[in-house]
């Protein structure tokens, strides 16, 4: 089998595959010269490991017999129609992106943002800040998504004795629809999204929902950054302090441009789209598709 690599592996990842599936030609998409080379590689692949780029190759590669992608999101290629089996990370990812959502969270309740500015600064604030400090115990959590992820942070928030209710449309969900998720918002303190990317839930989160949110409100959205149907309402809400915060790992436009009012947000913390991240993440990713 000849098998196409698309994926942001270092040497240890690729001795890795090469060690496990020796009987195999593996060609590395940066090691070949320039789109020609990496089109024509791909073309004459039976499997590919990765995500393509640009994603219009891959609707020419019609000798794929398998598609491993690297990631747990598949939107970019819903438009493909390929004979080939396509197969994603399914619930890789859903451990560290729960603990992204819950260490942010904590990271705010707990004044730890601030406090890494007071070092920076070599400020020390000390006994004031403990009456602005809040407890993650207890607190009514809406988890929008039934997926991996969803159902991950709600069980790491079941040792905070928190009240989950899910937004989405499997069975297990409490609330079904937009409309349900709005009249409720007023009584979440903590909204985690965790919606993949579809055409269902871009800019499912409204300007009125946001606007419904309490004054202590995080919102947290560790999903696709198209949910909010205009994130500089949520800048708004940020800037003037109705809502508590945000963790977001992903915005509407990533990078975040330098000059965007995200980056002046207070009680806003940014994680880069890197929720998903640990130390043996590729390492994992070769370890499952082998």
């Amino acid at each position: 089998m000849l098998i196409y690599v698309d994926a942001p592996f270092r040497r240890e990842h690729k001795d890795e595959l090469l060690a496990g599936a020796g009987g195999h030609t593996f060609l590395f998409k940066d090691e070949l010269e320039g789109e020609q080379q990496q089109l024509a590689a791909l073309l004459k692949a039976d499997i590919l490991l990765g995500n393509p780029k640009p994603v219009e190759w891959l609707q020419q590669a019609n000798n794929l017999l398998w598609i491993q992608l690297y990631s747990t999101g598949f939107e970019y290629y819903k438009h493909i129609r390929l004979p080939a089996v396509i197969t994603n990370m399914q619930d890789y990812y859903a451990q560290p992106c729960a603990e992204t959502a819950i260490a942010g969270i904590l990271a705010l309740y707990r004044g730890m943002d601030d406090f890494a500015v007071l070092k920076s600064e070599r400020k020390w604030v000390g006994y004031p800040i403990r009456a602005e400090l809040q407890l993650l115990q207890y607190k009514k959590v809406f988890i929008l998504g039934t997926g991996h992820i969803g159902k991950r942070a709600a069980r790491i928030l079941s040792g905070f004795d928190c009240k989950v209710t899910f937004y989405g449309r499997s069975a297990d969900a409490q609330m079904k629809t937009p409309q349900q998720l709005e009249a409720a918002l007023p009584d979440a303190d903590i909204v985690i999204a965790c919606l993949p990317g579809t055409e269902e839930t871009k800019g499912l989160f409204t300007s009125a929902m946001i606007r419904r949110l309490k004054p202590t409100a995080v919102f947290c959205n560790v999903g696709r950054g198209n949910l909010p149907e205009d994130e500089m309402v949520l800048v708004e809400a940020l800037v003037q302090r109705r809502i508590g915060g945000a963790v977001l790992d992903v915005t509407a436009e990533e990078p975040i441009p330098a000059g965007h009012p995200l980056w002046n947000c207070p009680n806003t913390i940014l994680s880069q789209h890197s929720g998903g991240g640990n130390i043996t993440e590729y390492s994992g990713i070769v370890q499952l598709f082998l």
